[in-house]
C-alpha cells in the first residue's frame, strides 16, 4: 500500500537540509571511506553480502551529501531516503573500491568501501526518490498587500509566486486551490468558513495559508531623499495546515524594512540573517521546514497521530464498540472519541505505525455486532465503515 505525505507530515525530510551542499566536493565528486555492517543471514551468505554493502553504499552517500538530517531519518515506510538513493538512484555513487568482508561483532559482518559521490546526482535524487514514494503535494491561498500605505492591491500574487517556486524547489507538487481570494479577506486573515472551504476543496495533503504585505512609506526618510529609492515594509506569514486533520502544523513569520526602488526590488533585497544573507520569502521558508521537520522527526518515526472517520454508525453505543475494537487490538494505541454524529464518528488515534498499522489490525473484526471494513487509508487518515 502506498503511503502519502501527510502530517503527522512524512519524512523528516528537512528538504533543506538534504539539499544542503557538501563542503568537501571538488568538481560536484567527493570520495569518501565508510564501513558496512549488516547482520548474518544464517545459510543465505549471497544476501547478507549483498545486506552489508547496501548498508555501505547508503552510509556513503550520507556523508557524500554532507549533514542529511539528525539521524538521517526520512521518513517511508521506516526506511531513509539515503537508503533509497544508494540502491536505486543511478549515477549517486560513481566508483567504488571494495575490501574483503571480515567478521563483526556477534553475527554481523563487516565490508570497507571508498567511493566517489555525485553532490548533484544527490540532489537531482532527493526529489526523485520523495516524489517516487511520498509526491507530497500543496495548495497556495495568499492575501497579499502591495503598493503605497494608503493604496495597495491584492491582484499582483507576486509574493505567492515567490512562495510557489521556493515550494516546488523543496519537491512538492503545486495544486490550484480553485478559492479566489477577496478583497474582504485582503483586511485581515482569511474568515474561518473561507479556510475550512479551502481545506475541503484542495486535493492535497496540504494548504498554505499566506499573507505577506510590500508597502512603501508615504514619510520623508533623510538616508533616502534625493534618490530613486523608496522605504518598504515588507513581511510575510505563511501557516501549514494538514488537510487530514485540520491541524496547522507549522507558522513561521518575518518581517523588515528594506530600501528598494520598487516593491518587485525590494521583496527580493537580501537582508543577513544570523550567518545568513537571505530573501524575506527564504528566511520564511527556512523557519518553517525546521518547525515541520522538527515535528516530523519527533511524530512518525515509531509513531503517527491517525484521523479515523467511522461510517453507517447506527448509535453511540456501536462508537462505543468501535473504540473498544481499538484498544483491544492495539493495546498500546491511544484513542480519542471527537464526535457522533448523523451516522458517523470520529476518533483521533494515536499508534505505531499509523494508519497502515491501525488499518491492518482492524480490517474485518467485529465491533459489537458490526463487521469493520476499510474504505481509505492515507497517511494520517483511515476512513472506515460498520457493516451488518
Amino acid at each position: 500500500m502506498k503511503s502519502q505525505l501527510s502530517g503527522t507530515f512524512t519524512a523528516s525530510l528537512i528538504i533543506g537540509a538534504l539539499l544542503a551542499p557538501a563542503a568537501a566536493f571538488a568538481d560536484g565528486i567527493q570520495t569518501v571511506s565508510v564501513e558496512g555492517e549488516a547482520a548474518v543471514i544464517d545459510g543465505d551468505p549471497a544476501q547478507t553480502e549483498r545486506n552489508v554493502k547496501r548498508d555501505a553504499r547508503r552510509r556513503a552517500v550520507e556523508q557524500g551529501a554532507g549533514v542529511l538530517v539528525e539521524s538521517n531519518t526520512i521518513v517511508r515506510n521506516f526506511q531513509l531516503v539515503a537508503d533509497e538513493i544508494a540502491t536505486s538512484a543511478k549515477g549517486v555513487i560513481v566508483d567504488e573500491q571494495w575490501g574483503p568482508i571480515t567478521d563483526g561483532a556477534t553475527k554481523t559482518k563487516k565490508v570497507k568501501l571508498t567511493a566517489k559521490v555525485s553532490k548533484d546526482a544527490i540532489s537531482d535524487s532527493v526529489c526523485t526518490v520523495i516524489k517516487a514514494n511520498h509526491d507530497p503535494k500543496v495548495s497556495l491561498v495568499f492575501v497579499e498587500k502591495v503598493g503605497d500605505e494608503n493604496k495597495w492591491s491584492t491582484e499582483r500574487g507576486m509574493i505567492e509566486s515567490m512562495f510557489a517556486s521556493a515550494f516546488k524547489d523543496a519537491c512538492f507538487t503545486i495544486v490550484e486551490s480553485g478559492i479566489k481570494v477577496t478583497e474582504v479577506s485582503a483586511n485581515g486573515d482569511l474568515p474561518q468558513e473561507e479556510i475550512e472551504k479551502i481545506v475541503k476543496n484542495s486535493n492535497a495533503q496540504y494548504v498554505v495559508l499566506g499573507s505577506g504585505k510590500v508597502i512603501k512609506s508615504d514619510k520623508a526618510n533623510a538616508l533616502i531623499e534625493g534618490t530613486k529609492m523608496n522605504s518598504y515594509a515588507v513581511s510575510a506569514n505563511v501557516k501549514l495546515m494538514n488537510t487530514s486533520t485540520n491541524e496547522i502544523e507549522a507558522v513561521s513569520f518575518k518581517s523588515a524594512n528594506i530600501l528598494g526602488i520598487s516593491p518587485e526590488n525590494a521583496l527580493k533585497a537580501v537582508e543577513k540573517t544570523g550567518n545568513k544573507s537571505q530573501m524575506i520569502v527564504e528566511s520564511v521558508m527556512d523557519d518553517m521546514m525546521k518547525k515541520v521537520s522538527a515535528r516530523w522527526t519527533s511524530e512518525l518515526v515509531n509513531a503517527g497521530r491517525v484521523q479515523v472517520i467511522v461510517k453507517n454508525v447506527p448509535s453511540y453505543a456501536a462508537a462505543k464498540s468501535f473504540k473498544d475494537l481499538v484498544a483491544k487490538a492495539m493495546t498500546s494505541a491511544k484513542i480519542e472519541q471527537r464526535d457522533v454524529k448523523g451516522g458517523q464518528a470520529t476518533f483521533d488515534v494515536d499508534v505505531e505505525g499509523g494508519a497502515e498499522a491501525l488499518a491492518s489490525a482492524i480490517e474485518g473484526k467485529k465491533a459489537g455486532k458490526s463487521t469493520v471494513e476499510v474504505i481509505e487509508v492515507s497517511r494520517g487518515k483511515v476512513v472506515l465503515k460498520l457493516n451488518g
